[in-house]
């Protein structure tokens, strides 16, 4: 619950990408209400229409009763701003840009393929990666959502 990765796409166009760090305390009111507060600021800026999110899937997220009670919560909050709901785990993200080789390196690459500036966060230094990693797990996340809303609006 300390990193939250964040990606704004207008198509496929990545407008924005970061990660917002939540230090101190890592309770669930004080949590919810920064989360709250941060996605407050970047639907102001940005005025999307969807929200995508990550659903908790590996260890100690899935375990983590703060993470996906904070997990719903977001779902709650984006929906009483009018915003649809994608959600994905993390193997489904992984299984749709990387067909053979499902790790986060590999959609690391995947997403420098389609967003080469990208490239200089794939650092050799493993907590670096780690860190980085959070982005290229957002900028993939958007990245399906808005290839499957795509879909859906060609769709008869």
């Amino acid at each position: 619950m300390q990193y939250l990765g964040v990606a704004v796409l207008e198509g496929e166009e990545l407008l924005w990408y970061g990660i917002k760090t939540f230090p101190g305390r890592q309770t669930l009111p004080y949590m919810r209400g920064q989360v709250e507060q941060y996605l407050a600021k970047l639907v102001r800026t940005y005025q999307p229409e969807t929200l995508a999110i990550e659903d908790p899937f590996y260890e100690p997220s899935l375990g983590s009763r703060n993470l996906r009670t904070l997990t719903a919560a977001i779902k709650t909050w984006a929906k009483w701003k009018g915003l649809k709901i994608f959600s994905a785990v993390p193997p489904t993200v992984k299984a749709f840009f990387c067909r053979d080789r499902k790790t986060k390196q590999s959609l690391a690459e995947a997403m420098i393929e389609h967003y080469p500036f990208l490239a200089r966060y794939l650092s050799p230094l493993s907590w670096k990666r780690r860190y980085w990693f959070h982005v290229f797990d957002a900028v993939a996340l958007a990245l399906m959502c808005a290839r499957k809303m795509a879909r859906l609006k060609v769709s008869p």
